[in-house]
């Protein structure tokens, strides 16, 4: 293959078409990364190749990528000239050296006379108007193997690059951001929010939708959290709804809100669920009997066990936005909001459900009468049920 000033334009505009579609083929910025280094590596005949990219916070230099005779084992670490990468990446211009070891520039530096550096290329990676990184080749021992004409080309193949790391680079951004945003936001009304958003749509007029809500709520919570330091407290707490949260999300449910030790959960919203009542009876049954697999657990380490009531209600709620243009918040308006709430701080804590929620009750569940209770929006005491649940049997 001839050096890459010695391609003529016709095959140069072909090799930049390839390298273009090639690059444009993948979002993932691993992969991106590795076709520039060895397409770049390939194309100039160099030795060995590196990615260097600049962090756009703290201005540091880092190399996610090299290849060719780079050392695997030394993959993040640049082995070439720094004087010229940084020359490159402060300057926005970019570099050729025939041979560093008798360049004026560079011929002192230690890369260069440790290496036995000669034939060295650097260019800037440049989007939108900002220099990210550089693409830097090289070739120990070998001098004349770039010509100042090959700039051009390898800055043709830079650009492209440029593009493709930047596009790549935002993707991933965007998968961290909504990975995080789940974090805080249910993957259910992340989903539904995105679906339904655009830049001129920001409130989500309210929906009536048909659901069953789960509300749990720790019995003697205030008096277990005075007597826990505020770490231990939180470590607590956070073990505990890692397990519950396991329980509700293997049943579809959507987890509203936490409020201190409770948990509002939702089946059926924001997206319809037939079976939204059998799945959050199932979501119930899960979690007794994972609270008695975590009270074994503490018994075992010499604490106090823990209760927790369950309440359960199905009817119809409004879901959407509330708030402002500031601030906004998906949530969910309903009496069965309330009644869940409501049984759930039931004492003793027992697992508990509105008339509606019984009536669908699905096989294999049984329930036995409670004493009725004057709920949310009625007039008279209504009938209440308890599941019955046998913390030993499988979930």
């Amino acid at each position: 293959m001839p050096l890459a000033h010695e391609v003529d334009l016709g095959i140069r505009d072909h090799l930049l078409y390839e390298l273009a579609r090639d690059l444009s083929s993948s979002l993932e910025l691993d992969v991106v990364l590795r076709k520039v280094v060895d397409r770049v590596i390939t194309l100039m005949k160099a030795s060995r190749g590196f990615i260097v990219l600049v962090d756009p916070v703290t201005n540091t230099m880092s190399v996610p990528m090299s290849g060719g005779e780079a050392d695997p084992e030394k993959t993040r670490l640049f082995l070439g000239s720094k004087t010229v990468i940084e020359q490159v990446v402060s300057t926005g211009q970019a570099v050729v050296s025939t041979d560093a070891s008798l360049d004026d520039r560079f011929k002192g530096q230690q890369s260069v006379i440790l290496q036995n550096l000669r034939s060295i290329i650097a260019v800037p990676l440049v989007t939108k108007g900002k220099v990210i990184g550089a693409v830097y080749v090289d070739s120990p021992f070998r001098a004349a193997i770039f010509e100042e004409k090959d700039k051009e080309f390898l800055q043709a193949i830079s650009d492209l690059a440029a593009i493709a790391i930047d596009n790549a680079t935002q993707y991933e951004r965007s998968n961290f951001l909504r990975q995080l945003f789940e974090l805080h936001v249910n993957k259910q009304v992340t989903d539904y929010v995105l679906a339904r958003s655009d830049r001129n749509t920001k409130f989500l007029p309210g929906e009536r939708l048909e659901v069953t809500m789960l509300n749990s709520d720790i019995a003697g919570f205030s008096t277990l959290s005075q007597r826990m330091e505020a770490e231990e407290l939180v470590k607590f707490l956070n073990h505990y709804f890692e397990r519950m949260i396991e329980v509700v999300l293997a049943h579809g449910g959507n987890i509203d809100k936490f409020q201190g030790d409770g948990m509002l959960v939702v089946f059926g919203a924001p997206n319809p669920m037939l079976d939204h009542a059998a799945q959050a009876l199932k979501a119930a049954r899960g979690m007794v009997r994972e609270i008695d697999r975590l009270n074994r657990e503490l018994i075992e380490a010499g604490q106090p066990g823990i209760s927790v009531g369950i309440g359960l209600d199905t009817g119809y709620v409004v879901a959407g936005h509330v708030g402002s243009e500031r601030r906004l918040e998906f949530t969910l308006i309903g009496v069965p909001v309330n009644n869940s709430s409501y049984l759930s701080k039931v004492r003793p804590a027992r697992v508990l459900m509105s008339e509606t929620t019984r009536d669908l009750l699905p096989a294999g569940f049984e329930v036995t009468d409670y004493e009725p209770m004057l709920l949310k929006g009625a007039i008279q005491p209504q009938a209440i049920y308890q599941l019955e649940i046998s913390v030993t049997a499988e979930s």
